[in-house]
């Protein structure tokens, strides 16, 4: 696993359990006697899985005697059914519950979701996610869309240059480009346009990529037809799986699609937890 990825998770991990005060779990130390618990952890609904190498990060992060048992195989498609096991002190168990199916919950159902974008455009083009990310989660969901089958495009401002409408406000968008290759030689750099005017000033200026921002598949296939320089074509905005599939045999190279993180449906997953 990427050390940054590792790092990223290990401290949303922390974060939350210390948000759920996992040591202070009142209800189990008045109701329930101390022992040795098992738990699993079922998925139930069919979906790709993903987020199970975090379980044991989890698990550690609440009690150490805590053992993980894995199921499943990330990335790949599952049925209803158990994909992890845990075993340890009861309380510890029970304190873990919500966080562990917080995570597992949400990675499944991003690369579930991914999935079925990836699915819909029949292999014609690259599924792409956004940095619209919740916050203190962009690692565990960007990790989730390539579990799914997807790719990750920017993590951050200092990853990529992408000139945007607001930058262009500023200034005119052959120079942006020629002040962003200047700046910063080896990033890689994206224009992001929205009419046939700018299409051209973008091509001309040839940046690494072209955003094609709010348009129909027939305009981006007019642009992918005068595209002769093969600069990486991305299309975005109000394109969903009931129509990416139009959009993907445009001949554009990649679509982004931001519900794939911020707003995806959970899948539906829950903790059995008895007495051993």
């Amino acid at each position: 696993m990427d050390i940054r990825l590792l790092n990223e998770i290990t401290r949303s991990i922390e974060i939350a359990l210390k948000e759920d005060e996992v040591f202070r779990d009142r209800t189990s130390q008045a109701c329930i006697d101390k022992g040795i618990g098992l738990g699993t952890l079922l998925l139930k609904e069919e979906g790709v899985v993903a987020g199970l190498p975090f379980l044991g990060l989890i698990a550690y992060g609440v009690d150490p005697l805590i053992t993980v048992r894995l199921l499943g195989d990330e990335g790949t498609r599952a049925v209803p059914g158990s994909i992890a096991e845990v075993e340890g002190p009861i309380h510890s168990l029970l304190a873990m519950e919500r966080t562990a199916i917080n995570f597992i919950q949400h990675a499944t159902s991003i690369a579930s979701e991914t999935a079925l974008y990836v699915k819909a455009t029949g292999g014609l083009c690259d599924i792409l996610d956004t940095r619209k990310t919740l916050p203190g989660h962009r690692y565990l969901q960007k990790y989730a869309v390539k579990m799914g089958g997807g790719k990750n495009h920017r993590f951050h401002l200092a990853d990529q240059i992408l000139i945007k409408d607001n930058h262009l406000m500023h200034l005119g968008l052959e120079e942006a480009i020629k002040r962003a290759r200047n700046a910063f030689p080896s990033k890689r750099l994206q224009v992001e346009v929205e009419n046939e005017k700018m299409f051209d000033d973008a091509v001309i200026a040839c940046p690494d990529a072209i955003l094609l921002d709010n348009m129909s598949p027939d305009m981006i296939r007019g642009f992918v037809l005068r595209n002769k320089k093969k600069i990486y074509l991305e299309a975005s905005g109000g394109i969903e799986l009931n129509n990416i599939r139009s959009y993907a045999k445009t001949g554009v190279d990649g679509i982004s699609v931001g519900r794939l993180t911020h707003s995806v449906r959970a899948i539906d997953m829950s903790l059995k937890i008895r007495r051993k």
